[in-house]
């Protein structure tokens, strides 16, 4: 590094006078002969490489430092191409300049004031009113309520969500060719800086690690450090899902090392101070694919009612506090689960194994057994550490033939009577305004080599309800006595909608016919949500309200759950496959009939505080990834299907009518689509603009609301886009409705 320039540049830049200046300028500001030029350019790449400069909006430079004026938060860009900036709740600068941004969840950006950031970065940026038209321009105060006239520029990025960028080798002007990203995760342009070192071709999937950022009017600049290969080659896009949403998959050797010298029983002097649950009949209730299971449960009758005890896996026993193991979990967040693989939170030595209550083997729980009135309401609940030695390993389907069979002893016996309680349950559940945003699971059947052979679609029955019961009514009984209690721990909230989002999705329910009322009310909300219940556009109208509602999330204080309608919630029942549910059973611990000497606890509120929004950005990145995964595999069968003998028909929904085609959505699989004017069948096909309706020569029309049945007729996997063509129904010579024409003549006489 040429010292003496970085030390006139340093000086130059710390001058109080100085404001933010682009390389040019700088050159000039410093008199830097034409010679000496390229190495300041390379000094303050370096110096920005190091963290000791920030590249601010049209390429200016200025030192780091703590820019109290600015806002933190992150930026979202959503697969529609809207760019959100995340306001960090109870940002300093936020309060100081009167902006109360902890009362919305975002505010929309334009492309060019992204800066460099990229999805999922962390940022600061500078939040100003929008400037009003009209005479009351500048009347309103800094510490107006709304935000609505708030926007947002990002001028510094704080921290990379992505150590690498994903995307399509392509040769071009460049001598070294260019990488092609997806514009959100990674830069749509990609220069590259020098040839790659493996072989490559065009086509081929791509990780690049980054060099520049970019900024200036100049391109992002990086190397190939990886060649995946090609899209549709076996497993390549699970792989590339992996890259693109930086998900870990190896456990470093020493969490692993710490794995495998827990003991493989455990010890006697263990086993006596917890209770003994294994002569009494427990078993677990999964999906048949399931490898770990971390819940099970065990009912008696009562004459007041029930006592329902739910046992969950002791994952704290064997991980603890700060070791490598915590790290590593604390680190993960969470499992993601792919359509070929799972990402696991914790080593399969703890996953499969030790923490997996199977059936026959004696495993450590946390027991949570609630005592149930005949009306499900809990009169009393207790915690402690137990034994079980699991009775059954249930299938969902095995579990919904016994609660339908005839059986009146054992197992299934058992299965009823927590089915009984569990009813009231999620009777009593709803009718204090929990929403019903129940989906059937729609996941993809694949051969050896990773391709799909098959869509199924998984119904969610009373077998699935059945268990969800049981888990919802432990994790608010745990929340409700932390809370009580006054311990340090993670929630699960789920805080009030925004009321325009609500009143979008109102009007939405009306363009399909559905009456509503004042839908910020929960009891019209429910009613709306009853009245849709059984239509046709249930499916396509649970989804959007869902995306209407806020993400529910991780925090330190019990701020509630709106979907589930309590005030008290928490996640305790999954500690294998989440993070916060080990948080919470280390601040139970203490709270247990037989809490375990020398219990740390779950450290201090700042830290879990810091846990709860990183386990949150965890979970949001896990989601996205499997959303990704699932549509690809999606998309490959749809691709098939193209070209199959007998191909799936699929009942679609009209959503809008345009001159190039009629614009439609398939709520099974929640993909949208095209059908094409040549793709109509029956007659000729005009398009009416000013009825927004396509018509053919028989009276028939196509237009918003209708249901046709389609199949694929050409896909798109790398947009994610599918052309339909309608397949009459049997006995119908036309798709849509006829228009039935009034007659008209002389009025018959009345008789």
């Amino acid at each position: 590094m040429n010292t003496p320039l970085k030390d006139r540049l340093l000086r130059h830049m710390k001058d109080g006078h100085y404001e933010p200046q682009s390389k040019s300028e700088l050159a000039r500001a410093l008199n830097v002969d034409s010679r000496q030029r390229l190495d300041l350019r390379n000094l303050v790449d370096q110096l920005e490489e190091e963290g000791t400069l920030v590249c601010l909006q049209k390429g200016k430079y200025a030192l780091k430092r703590e820019r109290r004026d600015l806002v933190r938060g992150k930026i979202r860009i959503l697969r529609s191409g809207k760019i959100l900036f995340l306001p960090q709740k109870g940002d300093s600068a936020a309060a100081a300049m009167g902006w109360d941004l902890d009362s919305i969840p975002e505010l929309e950006l334009k492309p060019e004031r992204l800066n460099t950031a990229l999805d999922g970065d962390q940022v600061a940026a500078r939040v100003e009113r929008k400037a009003s038209k009209g005479r009351h321009n500048g009347r309103k105060s800094a510490s107006s309520a709304s935000n609505v006239n708030l926007k947002a520029r990002v001028e510094e990025v704080t921290k990379r969500a992505r150590s690498r960028w994903l995307g399509v080798f392509r040769t071009g002007k460049n001598k070294f060719g260019r990488v092609l990203g997806d514009g959100s995760g990674s830069p749509a342009y990609i220069e590259l800086t020098e040839a790659p070192a493996m072989e490559v071709l065009p086509g081929q999937l791509v990780s690049v690690e980054p060099v520049s950022y970019g900024g200036d009017k100049k391109s992002p600049r990086g190397k190939i450090v990886e060649v995946l290969g090609y899209a549709d080659d076996p497993h390549v896009d699970m792989e590339a899902v992996i890259r693109k949403y930086d998900l870990p998959v190896e456990f470093p050797a020493e969490a692993l090392q710490e794995a495998d010298a827990l003991p493989a029983e455990p010890s006697a002097r263990e086993l006596a101070r917890r209770e003994d649950w294994t002569d009494r009949t427990v078993i677990t209730i999964d999906p048949a694919s399931a490898k770990d299971f971390d819940d099970a449960i065990s009912i008696r009758t009562t004459p007041e009612g029930w006592v329902l005890a739910v046992h969950i896996a002791d994952v704290s026993h064997f991980v603890q506090p700060g070791g490598a193991l915590d790290r590593e979990a604390r680190k993960r967040g969470n499992s993601t689960y792919l359509p070929d693989r799972v990402l696991p939170m914790l080593p399969p030595r703890l996953s499969d194994d030790l923490c997996s209550l199977r059936p026959g083997v004696v495993r450590l729980t946390k027991a949570c057994e609630m005592k149930f009135n005949k009306k499900g309401k809990m009169l009393h609940a207790r915690f402690a550490d137990a034994y079980i030695r699991s009775s059954a390993r249930l299938t969902y389907q095995e579990a919904f033939a016994m609660m339908n069979g005839r059986d009146k002893a054992g197992i299934p016996a058992l299965v009823k009577e927590a089915w009984k309680l569990a009813s009231i349950l999620r009777r009593n559940r709803y009718a204090k305004g929990a929403l019903d945003l129940d989906f059937p699971e729609v996941r993809a059947v694949m051969d050896k080599d990773g391709r799909v052979t098959d869509i199924v679609t998984e119904e969610y029955d009373e077998s699935h309800q059945l268990i969800e019961e049981c888990m919802l009514a432990a994790n608010e009984a745990v929340a409700l006595t932390l809370k009580n209690r006054n311990r340090p721990t993670i929630y699960r909230v789920h805080e009030e909608p925004d009321s325009a989002k609500l009143f979008e999705f109102g009007q939405l329910c009306k363009l399909y016919g559905h009456p509503v009322h004042d839908i910020g009310q929960r009891q019209y909300l429910n009613e709306l949500m009853q009245s849709i219940k059984g239509s046709p556009d249930e499916q396509l109208l649970k989804l959007a309200l869902l995306k209407s509602l806020m993400r529910a999330r991780y925090d330190t204080e019990p701020l509630g759950h709106y979907g589930l309608a309590t005030p008290n919630y928490c996640h305790f029942t999954s500690p294998i496959r989440r993070y916060a549910d080990l948080v919470v059973h280390r601040s139970l611990d203490p709270l247990l009939a037989n809490p375990p000497k020398g219990a740390k606890g779950p450290g201090s509120v700042a830290a879990l505080e810091e846990a709860a929004e990183h386990i949150s950005e965890t979970e949001r990145v896990s989601a996205s990834a499997e959303k990704d995964a699932n549509r690809m595999k999606l998309f490959e069968w749809l691709e098939g299907q193209c070209f199959a003998a007998h191909p799936e028909v699929h009942d679609a929904l009209i959503t809008d009518t345009r001159h190039f085609g009629i614009l439609l959505e398939i709520p099974r699989l929640q993909i949208k689509g095209l059908i094409k004017p040549d793709k109509l069948p029956g007659g000729r096909w005009v398009y009416e603009a000013f009825a927004n309706r396509w018509k053919n020569d028989q009276g028939f029309v196509l237009c918003a609301g209708l249901r046709v049945p389609v199949i694929p007729v050409k896909v798109d996997r790398e947009q994610q886009w599918a052309d339909f063509a309608i397949v009459p129904r049997e006995n119908q010579e036309s798709p849509g409705k006829k228009i039935v024409k009034r007659k008209h003549g002389r009025h018959r006489p009345r008789k």
